[in-house]
Formats: structure tokens, C-alpha cells, sequence
């Protein structure tokens, strides 16, 4: 491997590492903005799955429970901040909705994905 491609290599290697740390900040601020949504009773319990357990490796990275019509409804979800990640999600786990947020996304834009899980149709 020449020079050039070394160090090209190299950087991939350090950028995944920055993004993965990003991605899991990431997370924990989904995880309070949940969170605040429990605490106004807007959902009715969720759980933040953590790194590399069963549940992650499904691609689920959250479960939020909800009341609708008297009943408590569950669903689960992947976020990541990585376009290439969320189109290797989709395919990995084609029954569990992936959402992807660039860094920078309103929380009132996840706060609107999260409640369209459970919109009936």
C-alpha cells in the first residue's frame, strides 16, 4: 500500500471513530428528549436500548410505548446521523423503522418522527 493510500486509509479509520462518538451523544440527546416527552406525558414510558446489546444489534436503538385509544402501543426504532448508515440499516433490518438526523436536526423535527410511528392509517 503506498503512501498516499495509507494515510487515506488512516483517516477513515479516525473519522469513523469521531462519527461514532458523535452518533452516541446523539443518542443520549434523543434519549432526553424522551425523556422530557415522558415527563409531559406525551408518551407513556421508553426505553433507550443500550450499545451492542441484543436489542441494538436488532437495529433498535430506542422503544417508546404509547397510549392510543386505551391501549398501550410499543414501538421501537434505530437513529443514526450517518446517511450511508441509515441506507445499511434499512437493509439490515427492513422491519424496524431507521431514522436518520444530520447533526444539527431540530428536536421538533424528532420529536414529529417519533409520534408518526403511531399514526394509524
Amino acid at each position: 500500500m503506498g503512501k498516499l493510500a495509507r494515510k487515506r486509509f488512516e483517516s477513515r479509520g479516525r473519522r469513523s471513530e469521531r462519527y461514532g462518538e458523535i452518533g452516541r451523544k446523539f443518542e443520549s440527546e434523543v434519549a432526553a428528549l424522551l425523556q422530557k416527552l415522558q415527563d409531559e406525558k406525551l408518551i407513556a414510558a421508553f426505553v433507550a436500548h443500550p450499545p451492542d446489546s441484543p436489542e441494538d444489534q436488532q437495529g433498535r436503538d430506542f422503544t417508546v410505548a404509547v397510549e392510543v385509544g386505551g391501549e398501550r402501543v410499543e414501538k421501537s426504532f434505530g437513529v443514526t446521523i450517518s446517511l450511508q448508515r441509515w441506507h445499511q440499516s434499512k437493509v439490515l433490518h427492513p422491519d424496524v423503522p431507521q431514522f436518520c438526523f444530520p447533526i444539527g436536526t431540530k428536536p421538533e423535527t424528532i420529536r414529529k418522527r417519533i409520534f408518526e410511528l403511531f399514526e394509524t392509517r
